[in-house]
C-alpha cells in the first residue's frame, strides 16, 4: 500500500490518499476549489472507494461541497461531530469566514471500534474527543499508518478550545493512541507525518 499526501492550501487540512493497486480511499477532503483534489485522484487512475473525515472542522471537509456529486463515493463521518456539515459554528467557518460555509450530505456515520472493509482496505474507527466531540483517528494497520486528523501532530497536539472541545477528554484518547505499535507512521491534519513511537517518547 502507498499514502499520497495533498496540501494545497495553509488554510486547509492535509488530505491522504491511500492506494493499493487500482483502488483508494481519500482522508480529510479540505481544499478542493477547482476540483483540484478530484483530478489529482483521476490523474492517478484508480478507483476510489470511499472518504474518510477525521472531525468536524471545515478545513477538513470543505472539499467535499465541490465534489461532483455524481461521482463522489461515500462518506464517512464521526457520527458525533456529523451536526457540524450544517453548523458554521460547531464547523468554526464562522471563525474565519465571513460567509459561513455548510455541505449538504448524509454521510455514513462511524464510531469507535468501527471496521469498514472497502475492496483491499480495513479501515478502524478509534474515536479521540478532545478536539471535538466526534474527532476519530483511522487505523490501517496493512499500511502501518494512522490518520490523526488534528488529535496528534507531529510534536503537539490539537486545541480543545473550539466549539464541543474539551481538554478533560485529552488524556484518555491520547493513551489509547500511544499503546498502538510505536513504529505506527502518524499522517496528522496539519504537518509533517510522525510516528507514535516519536511522540510518546516525547510526554
Amino acid at each position: 500500500m502507498e499514502i499520497r499526501t495533498f496540501s494545497y492550501s495553509d488554510s486547509f487540512a492535509n488530505s491522504y490518499l491511500l492506494i493499493d493497486g487500482d483502488e483508494g480511499v481519500l482522508f480529510d477532503p479540505g481544499y478542493n476549489e477547482n476540483h483540484v483534489l478530484e483530478t489529482a485522484v483521476k490523474a492517478i487512475g484508480i478507483k476510489l472507494l470511499g472518504i474518510f473525515v477525521t472531525h468536524g472542522h471545515f478545513d477538513h471537509f470543505f472539499g467535499l461541497k465541490e465534489w461532483d456529486k455524481e461521482t463522489m463515493p461515500p462518506v464517512f463521518f464521526p457520527k458525533d461531530d456529523v451536526d457540524a456539515l450544517g453548523d458554521p459554528n460547531k464547523n468554526v467557518s464562522y471563525f474565519y469566514y465571513s460567509d459561513v460555509e455548510t455541505v449538504e450530505l448524509t454521510p455514513y456515520q462511524v464510531e469507535d471500534g468501527d471496521e469498514i472493509k472497502l475492496g483491499r482496505f480495513l479501515i478502524k474507527v478509534i474515536a479521540t474527543p478532545y478536539h471535538t466531540i466526534g474527532s476519530v483517528c483511522y487505523l490501517i494497520e496493512e499500511a502501518n499508518a494512522l490518520i490523526s486528523g488534528d488529535s496528534l501532530f507531529c510534536g503537539g497536539l490539537g486545541r480543545s478550545d473550539l466549539p464541543s472541545g474539551d481538554a478533560r477528554m485529552m488524556a484518555s484518547s491520547l493513551d489509547k493512541l500511544s499503546k498502538l505499535p510505536p513504529n505506527t507512521v502518524v499522517y496528522p491534519g496539519h504537518g509533517p507525518k510522525t510516528t507514535i513511537k516519536n511522540e510518546f517518547s516525547r510526554r
